[in-house]
């Protein structure tokens, strides 16, 4: 299998996917440590890697110590899902707050709810 060409910041990144996987398997599929499994899943989001990357990792199939197999998996993940920017995580359904004309207004999306919008 061919490797992408990575830069230094793709392979630093690449680790620590690796490495954070591998420590998810162990705390939550092997130890099912819950403040542990916690405590990682929240440093994946304060280093904005994509949890779907992470969870292809921990549901590949792949042992957590094969570290050669789970570099070919996320690779395969990566090239099968291009990069795209990351939208923040929003409680009102992931979708962007609409401009209101007034100072206050309230923004409805069937289904979604009501949003209170202020300028």
């Amino acid at each position: 299998m061919t490797t992408p060409s990575f830069n230094c910041a793709a392979r630093t990144q690449q680790a620590l996917v690796l490495l954070l996987s591998q420590q998810l398997i162990d705390a939550q599929i092997v130890r099912a440590d819950r403040p542990g499994t916690n405590r990682l899943w929240q440093e994946v989001g304060a280093l904005e890697i994509e949890p779907e990357r992470i969870e292809n990792l921990l549901y590949c199939g792949l042992d957590g110590s094969d570290r050669q197999g789970l570099i070919a998996e996320d690779n395969g993940w990566l090239s099968r899902n291009s990069p795209r920017p990351r939208n923040r995580w929003n409680v009102w359904g992931g979708r962007r707050r609409q401009p209101c004309r007034s100072g206050i207004g309230i923004s409805t999306s069937a289904g979604l709810g009501a949003q209170l919008a202020t300028r």
